[in-house]
């Protein structure tokens, strides 16, 4: 997903993606509020999870049989992301983890982004930080924001402070623009270190990227905002002014 892309609302296309059509055929929709659109996608997301359910939960059956090795074979063979991330949600977190360090990171990287983070949370929050910031590395190589905003809202803390060491400050300002959540941006924040909000707001100034990190700004707490604002203050000045700015009046975002 390109920069551009991200001008797009969020909800409207997250929900074309779950729904696995063009965001242009949902613009009819562009009035319906960010709330009401994430409710349905999750609707459509249990919808479809329930329609596959019975038959993914006789593959888990049969999978306790099978040697972790050997599934990790077949899952690499197969290339089949959307059945490796479906399958995923019905497996007991430890072996999904078991069967996800076998693979290669560029394969995660196309299963991360068919997963519903509600349903395999207990999986992502065990993957170690090796496997989050290699597969992080490739969506970032992708552009693919979105779900690198998904997998940062649900990774372990270790792993979330390595994946945003990282990754480069473009980076870091795309991907919290798809954190649905504002306890998850507010973790975001909170485990980046200094220099990486530094790099940030450095990158939102340089590649005026300022649309894209207001709906950040927008619903940090004040203890948040100032460690932001110390961030900015160790900008050159031009930058600085424009960040404190835009800190000052992050409200209008919300």
């Amino acid at each position: 997903m390109s920069g551009a892309d991200t001008m797009v609302n969020p909800q409207l296309i997250k929900l074309a993606r779950t729904l696995g059509v063009p965001a242009d055929q949902l613009t009819y929709l562009d009035e319906v509020p960010d709330s009401d659109l994430r409710a349905f996608r999750l609707q459509v997301a249990d919808l479809f999870f329930e329609s596959q359910s019975e038959g993914l939960r006789r593959v888990v059956a049969a999978s306790k049989v099978i040697p972790t090795s050997i599934i990790a074979k077949l899952v690499t063979r197969t290339r089949n992301a959307l059945f490796a991330a479906k399958t995923s949600e019905v497996l007991d977190a430890s072996h999904a983890v078991d069967v996800a360090r076998r693979l290669p990171a560029d394969f995660l990287a196309e299963v991360a982004a068919y997963l519903d983070a509600r349903r395999s949370a207990p999986m992502i929050a065990r993957l170690s930080a090796t496997i989050v910031v290699a597969v992080a590395e490739v969506l970032a190589a992708r552009q693919d924001w979105i779900t690198l905003g998904d997998l940062v809202a649900t990774i372990s803390d270790d792993a979330a402070r390595a994946a945003e060491a990282s990754l480069d400050g473009v980076g870091l300002v795309r991907s919290a623009y798809w954190v649905d959540d504002a306890e998850h941006l507010e973790r975001f924040v909170g485990l980046a270190s200094a220099s990486k909000l530094t790099e940030m707001l450095m990158a939102a100034a340089e590649h005026d990227l300022w649309s894209e990190y207001r709906p950040t700004l927008a619903v940090l707490s004040d203890a948040a905002v100032e460690a932001v604002r110390a961030a900015a203050e160790q900008l050159p000045p031009d930058q600085r002014d424009r960040a404190l700015a835009e800190i000052d009046g992050r409200r209008s975002a919300s």
